[in-house]
């Protein structure tokens, strides 16, 4: 329970804000470093990040004074079942796909509106959904209200309607090749049930996804989705 000042849940707050600071991939960060980033008082936030690793959920080197994440938010992430049968079932089929396709692969699954990745090649854990295909493939697998609601309102009329022909079509692209020269295509995963629970992509130079190339790419996401798909059940994953 908070206290009646609302301290307690100003505590809780911090110590959440902490752990989504340090989920971002290699944190590893000081003591003043953390009080730049967050501008939390440096006296509740050494009693925070202290604790915090007293308990586990963060890691304190002596030899650097870098802190980092602890054990504790690694079994924490490893029991949210739904991310961990996906990917723990996807992981020999994205490793075969990566050398079938020369590609980076990477599945995805949506929080919020966020696509996150639960298999990636090296890039952005956690993404705008709108902002990459995978995304867009699990935004296009949601009804109308519910997209509304994690889009909270951004969802324009042309916006639906992309995403609708995205749910026809199958899958999704970048839309524009990227700054880097490469490009993305990303198809729904879906379980025994054929609800869509993840979305796997691959990413290559921008050449090697275009016309005939394209469908070819298409044609080995699709088999690998069935794959992964096939190992998670009759029962919606979650």
């Amino acid at each position: 329970m908070s206290n009646a000042d609302g301290s307690g849940v100003k505590s809780a707050e911090r110590a959440l804000s902490i752990l989504e600071l340090f989920s971002q991939r290699d944190r590893a960060l000081t003591f003043t470093q953390v009080a730049q980033m967050l501008g939390y008082p440096r006296s509740s936030l050494h009693g925070l990040l202290h604790t915090m690793a007293d308990r586990g959920w963060l890691r304190l080197d002596p030899a650097t004074r870098r802190f980092t994440l602890g054990m504790r938010a690694w079994e924490a992430g490893n029991a949210y079942r739904p991310a961990a049968d996906v990917a723990r079932r996807a992981a020999p089929v994205v490793e075969r796909l990566r050398h079938a396709l020369d590609a980076t692969v990477e599945v995805c699954m949506l929080d919020g509106g966020d696509a996150v990745c639960v298999i990636d090649g090296n890039g952005e854990q956690r993404t705008a959904a709108l902002a990459s295909g995978s995304g867009r493939v699990l935004l296009a697998a949601l009804d109308a209200g519910a997209r509304a609601a994690v889009l909270n309102g951004a969802g324009d009329g042309e916006l639906q309607r992309r995403l609708d022909r995205i749910a026809a079509d199958g899958w999704a692209d970048d839309d524009i090749e990227r700054r880097d020269g490469l490009r993305s295509l990303a198809v729904p995963v879906r379980d025994g049930s054929g609800a869509v629970v993840a979305a796997l992509s691959c990413t290559a130079p921008a050449y090697r996804l275009a016309a005939e190339r394209r469908d070819e790419a298409l044609r080995a996401l699709r088999q690998a989705a069935e794959q992964i798909g096939a190992g998670l059940g009759l029962q919606p994953v979650g």
